[in-house]
């Protein structure tokens, strides 16, 4: 028998799947405290429901449509009262979703915040630019550069999850990691779906050593750190901004799950010759790491598992990175490190 629910009013956002994710449910909370809504992240209390979805990899996908039916039984039950779904899945099986979950109240796709919004009863409020409500521990904070991939990788879903390459201002970035200092983040770990591809639509260039340059001049931030960059087309110069700005770490963080040139032909993927070229050159031009007198740190190295390895430069800070030295509160998965 459905019972009704007793607290009212307060919606909990249930975030799966890669770092990409973790940042869009905080704009989207942001935007919801704007509206003055009450709202908490993975939290118990919640009359309304809102998940976020991955569905890059197989087992991602079962554990976002487990994590829909356990709450649409929970509506069902009376302990909530709407459940609302978006993200990668969502916006990937939105018919099949609709059909065999008829239940949930709502789909919606990646691209759709302004409707999602509307649904809870709250306004898009395009001013909002770097309003977050973080859901990282305070000292570190992810920053998305960018949104989508133009890659027509054959293996690849995620243009058609997140769109085309779509980069974000330079100066909106700046005044988001301003306030991110304000509220005392320490890290800003830098995630688009290709950082290497930062620019490109905007400056007509790849433009992410500009973007670095920036954002080491925004006080109160440390340490910024790359996560994903393609190795074909890699920006030079931005092994320049690593050499010479103290703040950038001397890591980049490089799928080569692809480096065989018969596998990647198959697989669709550009420009996969220079991928060879450019990790022997990344390596030859990257900093020795910086001693801030202890011996914690790590040499350069490629670590190879299994089909993915990421070329590692050395990351040099004195004591372990702030989101490394807790490595619980740092989302890490495979559907991270895919997209």
């Amino acid at each position: 028998m459905r019972t009704k629910s007793i607290k009212k009013n307060k919606i909990n956002i249930v975030t799966l799947g890669c770092s990409k994710n973790i940042y869009d449910s905080e704009v989207l909370m942001g935007q919801l405290k704007a509206n003055g809504k009450e709202v908490g992240h993975e939290t118990d209390d919640g009359n309304i429901v809102v998940i976020n979805t991955c569905g890059f990899i197989e087992n991602a996908k079962q554990e976002s449509i487990n994590t829909i039916l356990d709450f649409v039984e929970k509506k069902e039950e009376g302990a909530i009262d709407k459940v609302f779904v978006t993200g990668c899945l969502s916006e990937r099986y939105k018919p099949d979703l609709q059909k065999e979950i008829p239940n949930v109240d709502q789909y919606f796709g990646t691209r759709e915040l302004p409707q999602l919004l509307k649904a809870l009863r709250a306004d898009y409020k395009k001013e909002l630019v770097g309003e977050r409500l973080m859901t990282t521990p305070q000292h570190f904070a992810y920053l998305k550069i960018a949104e989508g991939c133009d890659r027509p990788c054959s293996f690849c879903a995620i243009p058609l999850m997140r769109g085309g390459h779509k980069s974000t201002p330079v100066e909106d970035l700046v005044i988001e990691a301003k306030k991110l200092a304000a509220k005392g983040v320490k890290e800003l770990i830098l995630i688009a779906q290709d950082l290497t591809y930062y620019g490109l639509d905007l400056y007509k260039k790849r433009d992410l050593a500009r973007l670095l340059r920036e954002l080491v001049k925004v006080e109160g931030i440390e340490w910024i750190r790359l996560h994903y960059l393609f190795p074909a087309g890699f920006p030079e110069d931005v092994l320049d901004v690593i050499r010479e700005e103290p703040k950038v770490c001397n890591y980049i963080d490089i799928p080569l799950q692809h480096i065989s040139l018969r596998f990647d032909k198959r697989g669709h993927r550009s420009d996969r010759q220079s991928a060879h070229g450019q990790s022997d050159h990344g390596k030859s031009q990257t900093p020795e790491p910086r001693h801030h007198g202890s011996s914690e740190h790590e040499s350069c190295r490629i670590a190879v598992r299994h089909w993915d390895a990421r070329l590692r430069l050395g990351c040099r800070p004195q004591v372990r990175s702030h989101s490394e030295s807790n490595p619980a509160s740092t989302p890490g998965s495979a559907a991270q490190a895919s997209g």
